[in-house]
């Protein structure tokens, strides 16, 4: 018995840490906010080793409250009006897109030192975009937006809060 629970227990580990390497690789970027510990993943979506010109994002939920670590699809108004994403441009190297929440500021995916990055321009500089925290005042009220990354150009944190 001991033996079993111990070769399910490495079985589940190794599952475990294969899923997080796989995450880990395609993740661009995320959201967190301020009512919860969930946060809205955006991975880009290839076809091949290529963009998918279609759909070159997959955003999904990861519940870190209720069910830890849940993965769950975006319903269709929050893929509208907040979490959705729409295509300005593709090919199978680069992808332009504009969030729904907050179209103002594109975001390119491109392929950079061999890694798939989200790049945002935040306090006028050119970063690699790794999160998006939205500070609420409640469920449907957002104080402000802030953008987190780091330079292309000597890889300085940068942070700006913007006002919807």
């Amino acid at each position: 018995m001991k033996s079993r629970l111990s070769t399910l227990f490495l079985f589940l580990l190794l599952a475990l840490t294969a899923t997080v390497a796989n995450a880990a690789g395609t993740r661009l970027f995320k959201v967190s906010r301020s009512l919860n510990r969930n946060i809205v993943c955006y991975d880009v979506q290839l076809t091949g080793s290529n963009i998918n010109t279609k759909a070159p994002v997959s955003v999904y939920w990861i519940n870190n409250e209720d069910h830890p670590g849940t993965k769950k699809d975006l319903n269709a108004i929050e893929r509208k009006m907040a979490f959705g994403y729409k295509v300005v441009s593709a090919s199978a190297t680069q992808a332009k897109v504009t969030l729904a929440a907050y179209p103002q500021r594109p975001i390119t995916i491109s392929k950079r030192n061999g890694k798939w990055v989200a790049l945002i321009t935040i306090n006028g500089k050119e970063c690699v975009l790794t999160e998006i925290y939205v500070k609420s005042k409640g469920a449907m009220s957002v104080e402000y937006l802030e953008l987190r990354g780091t330079q292309t150009q000597g890889g300085a944190t940068q942070k700006e809060k913007l006002k919807p």
